[in-house]
Order: C-alpha cells, then structure tokens, then sequence
C-alpha cells in the first residue's frame, strides 16, 4: 500500500483534531481566523494545543509564555487550512495514492470502533470472578491483573466466534491454496457474497524486499479477511466515522501538498550538498554543559553566598536553601545538561571562560542575580552530511515554506478575528 510522506515540518507538527472532536460549548465556537471559506475557532485552537506534546506542561507556563504558545499554535493552524485549500484547488483530494490511503484509514477506523463496542460487552463470569475474589483477597492489583487475563482470554474466543459467524453470514469463500511463488498479482483469494474481494496485490505492502513467501501471505490473507468483514459488519450497523474520515483528509491533503512542493524546492541530493557547503553551521554539534545555578534577589546576597562556596560549602546545598528559581531550589541548583549558546546572554558570557568546578563572579540579568558553575562538559563537534542529510533538507523546504504560505494568504485571504487583548498574538 502506498503511504503519504508526512513532512517534519515547524508549520505541521500539529493535529487538527478538533474536526473530530464533539460539538464545542458556546464558549468555544468564537471564530479566531477565517482563511477563504474555512474558518479556525477557539475549539479548534484549544484541541491543537491539548494534542500538542507541550499539553502536559502548558499550564505550568507563566501568561506570556502561554499566549506566545497559542499566538504560535493558531498560525499553525492559519497554514494548515491554506495548504489544505491549495491542494483541494490542485486536485489533490482525487489522486488515486489518497483514496487508497483513505480506504485503509476507513476499514482501520471500523474495525477498531466495532471491536471496541464488543470489547466493551465483555464481562468475567459472576461465578468466576467469584472465585478470583476468594482467591486473592485484598491483594487488589493480583485480582485486577486476573480479571485482566481472563477478559483478554475471554476476548479473543468471541473475536474468533465472531469472524466465523461473519464468513458464514457473508459466504466467504477463501483460496489459500492459489498462493504460491510468483502467483500473479490479480490472482482471486477470497470473495464473498457481499462483494468483498481480495487479491494478491492487496497483501503485497511498500516495505516488502522482494515476493513475501507464500507462509507470510497467507497470514496477511488472515488479516485481511478479519479486516473486511468486522469492517462490513461494522457499515452494516451503522457505525459512523465520518468525523474522524474528515480530519484525516484535512491532515493527509496538507501532507500531500507538502511532499510535493518539497520535490521542488530540494531536487536531489547534489542541491542539499550545495547548500550545506554554504551553511556549514548545521553541523555542528554545540558544547553541552552540566550546569549547577543560584539565583537570589540582591547583590549582597550573592556575594555572601559566593563567599561560602569559594570557603568550601556546597552550590546545591546553598541552592536548595536559598535559591529564588523554584525549579533550581526544587533540583538543588542542578540545572542538568544545558546547549552552549542556549542560556541568557549575561550567563553565557559567564560561562564562556569559565572553568569547571569553579564558581562564577557574580551574574545580573532580569531574573535576579546568578551564581553558576560548570560540573563538566561534552565537548562539541562538527558533523559531515551523511550524518545530517535530513537536517538539512528540512532547513531548505522551512526557508522556501514562509514565501509559499505568504502566496497562499494572498489567495484565500487570510482575516484574524481575535480579541482586542490578543490581536498582536498572531500577526
């Protein structure tokens, strides 16, 4: 089966979700942006956010940096709908490689929601789980891992009860013996009353290397089987995955577009040696230093500080009684292993010449006043091409990605319709 190549892409590192999510609340359905006849609301935004992998720490974020994240997160967005308009008005959504890729997507999606529902349906026997309660007693995760195994069990009976009733209601007639070396790729093995087909070149996939043996494509005629009929049973009662349908085409058209605007803008391999001759600097691989920090709040307290150390006593046992940083007082001042280059400017300066184990003079920035030592160091290195090959085409498509987005705002026209407190997030 054909796959489409989903670029690693700064714009893309998003899920637009929000199409299959439930119906947002009021609050939610405020329009943010409109970008030609698509519209990206409040919900919309909150869903790429909580789909994000900054979700788990977003509310541990101070104000300016959560409406920073948004701001970032609703261009995201922004882009997502422009490319997905440009690749509708290309005709994207009828090339034959996203109607397969569809198809495969459907099948999955009724599968998994069938079996869900059957899987839900399964309970352990009164009489049984009786006896498992007697057995383990108050030892709960014992009785919770028993009940675990005999569901499973209990599970994977009725999975194969329910295929072979499925094969009888649909008159499933299977030819496992017509696979052999080099059948043909049109070669029939199963049909069925309902229409459903498989041949040959359906168990054939993208990574195979070389013919799979006749053993491995008769456990993918397995699967495949297993597939089409819980995925008719699934369409005949009616199960609806018509949302999640929806948001996979409006990721996987981007992606599309994507892949191929790429194939111009990096056309082989001698233009990525070119530019990365041009910009060496994407090899190399910056120092990284184990950093231990104080920071309190005046200059006298820093001096005092930095006399006790230099007399002997601990940076991290100081840091944790009197840091003013909550995560450096929570970790003892041990801020791990920190990217040269990646710090405030007045503690890299600090840092530059300084050598390890040794405390710093005195630091000021905006945050306070800074003690800081280097514990120890992996030095940096420079990389050859081989080694970041992807790195630099990814650099290339994100300096041709901007000038193509801007086209695109031009085309659909792009209104932000934000709050008066956050119009200059986005813009």
């Amino acid at each position: 089966m054909h796959k489409i190549h989903r670029l690693a892409l700064p714009l893309m590192f998003l899920s637009l979700s929000a199409a299959a999510n439930p119906q947002p609340p009021e609050s939610q359905s405020q329009i943010l942006a409109t970008v030609g006849d698509q519209t990206v609301t409040a919900h919309d935004l909150e869903s790429a956010i909580n789909s994000s992998p900054v979700s788990t720490q977003f509310n541990t974020l101070g104000v300016d940096q959560q409406a920073a994240l948004r701001g970032d997160m609703l261009k995201r967005l922004v882009a997502s709908r422009l490319l997905l308009l440009e690749a509708e008005r290309l005709g994207l959504d009828r090339q034959p490689e996203l109607r397969r890729q569809m198809d495969d997507y459907r099948l999955g999606q009724l599968y998994r929601a069938y079996m869900d529902r059957l899987r839900a349906e399964l309970k352990v026997p009164d009489e049984e789980l009786a006896e498992m309660k007697q057995q383990f007693g108050d030892d709960h995760d014992a009785l919770v891992a028993a009940k675990s195994a005999a569901l499973v069990g209990i599970y994977r009976k009725r999975q194969a009860e329910l295929i072979a009733e499925l094969k009888t209601r649909y008159a499933v007639q299977l030819h496992p013996e017509r696979i052999v070396p080099g059948v043909a790729p049109d070669t029939l093995l199963m049909e069925s009353a309902a229409g459903l087909q498989i041949r040959a070149t359906d168990l054939h996939r993208t990574t195979d290397q070389g013919e799979p043996s006749p053993r491995e494509m008769r456990n993918r005629l397995t699967e495949r089987v297993e597939l089409l009929l819980v995925a008719k049973a699934a369409e005949d009662d009616h199960v609806d995955i018509s949302q999640a349908l929806a948001t996979y085409r409006a990721e996987s058209l981007p992606a599309m577009l994507l892949a191929q605007k790429a194939r111009e803008w990096v056309p082989n391999e001698a233009a990525m040696r070119a530019y990365f001759k041009t910009h060496p600097t994407l090899g190399q691989i910056a120092e990284r230093r184990h950093i231990g920090q104080i920071v309190v709040a005046t200059p006298e307290a820093a001096e005092a500080l930095r006399k006790r150390v230099l007399a002997g006593e601990s940076l991290f046992k100081l840091a944790g009684q009197f840091s003013i940083d909550p995560n450096g007082r929570a970790k003892d001042g041990d801020m791990g292993w920190v990217r040269a280059g990646s710090g405030m400017p007045e503690i890299e300066a600090a840092l530059a010449h300084l050598p390890d184990g040794q405390v710093s003079p005195v630091v000021h920035t905006t945050k306070g006043y800074h003690l800081v030592m280097i514990l120890e160091r992996k030095p940096g290195k420079q990389l050859g091409f081989e080694s970041i090959e992807d790195r630099v085409r990814q650099q290339m498509i994100s300096e041709h990605l901007p000038a193509y987005l801007e086209e695109l705002r031009k085309r659909y026209q792009v209104a932000w319709l934000l709050p008066a407190h956050s119009s200059g997030a986005a813009k």
